[in-house]
């Protein structure tokens, strides 16, 4: 075989390899400062939606409080609620005979039992005057309707009580106790009095006839109790009716 000889001189091949070189070192910072451009465009646009964004939700968030009502306003109507609600329970409820005896009939201890029920309304003409001026002539005008409505039927109820008169049998004290300490704790009554308590015979028995008068709460007044009677003994309005013997 005939070796290959190389007749180009060694100078042409290192220009040649110069050459290359320069070749690639330009390419590579062609391919850099093309890196460098995109990244910056794309950086950039970035930019652009981020702030595109922000802007939008700057909008939705004055949008948003523009439509957002003052807090005194929506207070405001929250209380006004609440009256109307109140105004329509006061006059939607109504005291029915048979369930104000259920309910005092659900009440009562073992062995005693209930042999007359009166359900009647007495007047109460001592609260007419403070009730007058629970709202004066000059600031009704100031005041929501509802509201007015509601301290009228509240007036109403102040005026009238719902009185209702029990009559039964018992084996003893103790059991007429217990007996008012039950409805006492129901908080329907405002006023629970023994009237009389005596001695009586039932079926050759020892027992005791007592009479009860109670007061019903009036409805859409809503007044919880601040100091409900919880235990089983006599309270002091109650004992007065021991002494008619």
């Amino acid at each position: 075989m005939i070796p290959e000889i190389d007749f180009l001189p060694a100078s042409y091949r290192e220009v040649r390899r110069r050459h290359r070189n320069r070749i690639w070192r330009r390419t590579i910072v062609v391919i850099f400062l093309t890196l460098v451009t995109l990244g910056t465009v794309r950086q950039r646009e970035i930019q652009h939606e981020l702030e595109t964004k922000k802007k939008t939700l700057e909008d939705r968030v004055q949008l948003m409080n523009q439509q957002l009502e003052d807090p005194t306003h929506v207070t405001q109507k929250i209380k006004q609620a609440e009256i109307r609600a109140n105004l329509l329970a006061g006059l939607q409820l109504d005291e029915s005979p048979a369930q104000l005896l259920s309910i005092v009939s659900s009440a009562l201890p073992e062995y005693v039992s209930l042999n007359e029920f009166q359900f009647q309304f007495e007047k109460v003409f001592d609260r007419e005057k403070s009730i007058e001026k629970k709202i004066p002539a000059t600031t009704k005008d100031k005041i929501l309707p509802e509201l007015v409505d509601l301290e009228n039927l509240h007036a109403l109820h102040a005026q009238e009580d719902l009185v209702i008169k029990l009559q039964g049998i018992s084996p003893d004290h103790l059991s007429i106790s217990n007996y008012m300490s039950n409805l006492d704790q129901m908080g329907m009554f405002k006023e629970i009095d023994l009237i009389q308590s005596n001695e009586t015979i039932f079926e050759g028995q020892p027992m005791r006839a007592f009479r009860l008068r109670m007061v019903v709460n009036p409805p859409g007044t809503y007044l919880p109790r601040e100091h409900q009677q919880n235990s089983a003994g006599l309270v002091h309005s109650f004992t007065g009716g021991f002494g008619y013997e």
